[in-house]
């Protein structure tokens, strides 16, 4: 008798399950793909190719009417680097969840560690680290981990607000703290730029709900005014939340509101109108502070003495 054949997918159960379908699903489900996988599988014809797909960079293409998001495009270039980089930088903390830094970045490029060095094309950038980041698994792909993403993030910005408020949101949206980013920075001695992030981790806060409350953070902090504290929760008598400030000084009852786009709705506009006048009828002095401020220290700081000075401050020499 002639033996049998049998799928040794099916046969095996030590085998994982076939993945062919999941991978005509992507391929015509408007995920990047590697086209030599899908030609070689028989999924689409070189026809198919020209006429219904685009390439995204060399090997890597996507259905032609298809719109990448930020997690998309992210694995498009990670396709092209192979499977043994890692994906690094902003790419990074988007997909660890940071809300600020990541998607923006990605809009502009993606960045990679690879072991061995290769011609980028547009859109994506190749790292040349000499050890290989620490790094998880998200979705099958190599990402450094959230302490090495803002370690990078951080270490590659020019401005140093820009940089801490980078570190204080992979703090409270990209699963890292101060301390797991201080030990991946003493692991990583000597390498470009960590001694500066170890200089900034001083400043980080991860409470900032926004760069703009970074930035306002750390020029109050530059001051001689009074300390500030970040979301500072005020209650009336009973016990109930009036409001709660980007930045607020308990003992003087000041406080700062950094108004950005959510302000300027009109129910949003209604509710902080109701807010200050309770807040003013509890003893604060809270003041709105506008984009155009955050680009005028110095008329700002004046505006927030003059907060504090109405409440009672005397600047001590």
């Amino acid at each position: 008798m002639p033996p049998t054949h049998s799928d040794p997918a099916r046969s095996d159960p030590a085998r994982p399950p076939r993945r062919e379908a999941a991978f005509v699903r992507a391929v015509y489900g408007g995920e990047p793909f590697l086209v030599n996988s899908a030609l070689a599988a028989g999924i689409l014809t070189r026809q198919d190719l020209r006429t219904r797909f685009r390439r995204l960079h060399p090997r890597v293409y996507v259905r032609a009417s298809a719109e990448l998001d930020p997690a998309q495009k992210i694995r498009a270039a990670w396709l092209w680097g192979g499977p043994r980089s890692v994906i690094c930088g902003g790419a990074a903390g988007h997909l660890a969840g940071e809300a600020y830094f990541g998607e923006e970045l990605v809009r502009d490029e993606v960045q990679l560690w690879r072991p061995t060095w290769r011609r980028a094309p547009p859109g994506i950038v190749v790292r040349k680290w000499t050890a290989t980041p620490d790094h998880l698994l998200w979705q099958g792909m190599a990402v450094t981990t959230p302490a090495r993403t803002a370690i990078d993030l951080a270490r590659h910005m020019a401005s140093d607000v820009r940089a801490v408020a980078a570190l204080d949101s992979m703090c409270r949206t990209g699963g890292t703290d101060p301390d797991a980013i201080a030990a991946a920075a003493f692991a990583m001695a000597g390498q470009t730029g960590v001694r500066r992030v170890l200089g900034l981790l001083p400043a980080v806060d991860p409470l900032a709900e926004s760069p703009k409350e970074s930035e306002l953070r750390l020029i109050m902090g530059a001051t001689d005014l009074p300390v500030f504290e970040s979301q500072v929760e005020v209650r009336d008598e009973s016990g109930a939340l009036v409001s709660r400030l980007d930045l607020g000084n308990r003992r003087w009852k000041v406080g700062l509101q950094y108004d950005g786009n959510e302000h300027l709705t009109r129910a949003r506009r209604d509710g902080d109108s109701v807010a200050m006048l309770r807040l003013a009828s509890l003893g604060w002095e809270v003041r709105r502070v506008t984009q155009g401020l955050l680009h005028t220290p110095r008329t700002l700081t004046r505006f927030v003495r003059g907060a504090f000075e109405k409440q009672g401050w005397e600047h001590s020499v």
